[in-house]
């Protein structure tokens, strides 16, 4: 995307000014860079899906779904509750997934396509557990 068009979506989604635009791009190379791929990004989704579940005080069940697109949750999208000890260790995973959507690769070519709640379990001193498949889908 050119740099005009960025500064056009910029200026409408957060109404950067046109100080703090010359300083984004000089400041903010990744982010500045993430903004000319915004399309890419667009037309993808991150799904995080539960594929196992014991003793869930919030409810979250097998095959129930947390669906985010662009960084952000989609309450209207995701099956899952969206407990905040779930969805924390899903960050790493979205901007590792992003990075790779900028940069041109398969998101879904990962090593770690597994993420897991903060509960520690029963057998570590909690009482639920939650794992999650993460998986890139287009949109």
């Amino acid at each position: 995307m050119k740099e005009d068009s960025v500064k056009q979506i910029l200026k409408q989604v957060v109404n950067i000014t046109d100080e703090d635009w010359e300083t984004f791009k000089v400041g903010s190379p990744g982010v500045y860079k993430f903004w000319t791929r915004i399309g890419d990004v667009a037309n993808k989704q991150i799904v995080a899906e539960v594929v196992e579940s014991k003793y869930c005080a919030a409810g979250l069940k097998v095959g129930q779904q947390i669906v985010i697109r662009g960084g952000a949750l989609v309450p209207d999208k995701s099956t899952a509750p969206l407990c905040m000890r779930a969805l924390g260790p899903l960050t790493g995973f979205v901007n590792t997934i992003l990075e790779m959507v900028v940069a041109g690769e398969d998101p879904n070519d990962r090593v770690f396509m597994t993420a897991e709640c903060l509960d520690p379990g029963l057998e570590a001193g909690g009482l639920g557990k939650v794992k999650f498949k993460v998986r890139v889908e287009p949109v």
